[in-house]
């Protein structure tokens, strides 16, 4: 008797190890099949891709950078202080102003002219509703204000020398932004 269980194992593992070959075969043709398929992808995405747009988007990255020279900044002395009336009561604001840029050529510009940019800030600052400017949103616009008169009166002088031929004096480039490194209001 226990002879004929043996001849059933025997069997049994006989018809197990064709089957095993079979499966490991499968799964090995799959995985091939796999590899094959994401190469041939990865070679088809870099064939296929246009090469010469991807280059220049890289050097437009790596000349934006090498191109873009470091930020100046330039502190606006005195503060400025402006004086408001408010139901009956003097307020004051008191803001330091630095602005930033990045030619240095632009720095002649803006100490030549600096008493026009500060009489156009102190009449936009002396011109604002004293609790608009309490916010953070109606610092923001006052930001974006300031920066706006100052850019225009710097476009106009770089275009009044530009006509009077003194082009190379000045450089094209104008202030990015405007900064209050102090705002003190009471």
């Amino acid at each position: 008797m226990a002879a004929a269980p043996k001849a059933k194992n025997d069997a049994g593992s006989a018809e197990a190890a064709p089957k095993k070959k079979k499966l490991f075969l499968m799964i090995g043709i799959a995985v091939a099949l796999i590899a094959i398929s994401v190469g041939g992808t990865v070679v088809a995405l870099k064939v296929l891709s246009p090469a010469p747009e991807a280059g220049k988007a890289g050097e437009t990255k790596e000349h934006a950078k090498e191109d873009l020279a470091p930020a100046i900044y330039y502190e606006m002395k005195p503060n400025f202080t402006i004086n408001f009336n408010v139901n009956g009561r003097q307020r004051y604001l008191q803001a330091a102003i630095t602005l930033m840029y990045r030619d240095p050529l632009l720095e002649n510009l803006l100490k030549l002219h600096m008493p026009a940019i500060r009489n156009g800030l102190v009449m936009l600052l002396s011109g604002k509703n004293f609790e608009e400017l309490q916010t953070p949103e109606g610092k923001d616009k006052l930001r974006e204000e300031a920066l706006q008169i100052i850019r225009d009166y710097v476009k106009k002088e770089q275009e009044a020398l530009g006509a009077a031929g003194k082009s190379e004096e000045t450089s094209s480039a104008n202030v990015e932004q405007v900064l209050f490194t102090n705002f003190v209001m009471q």
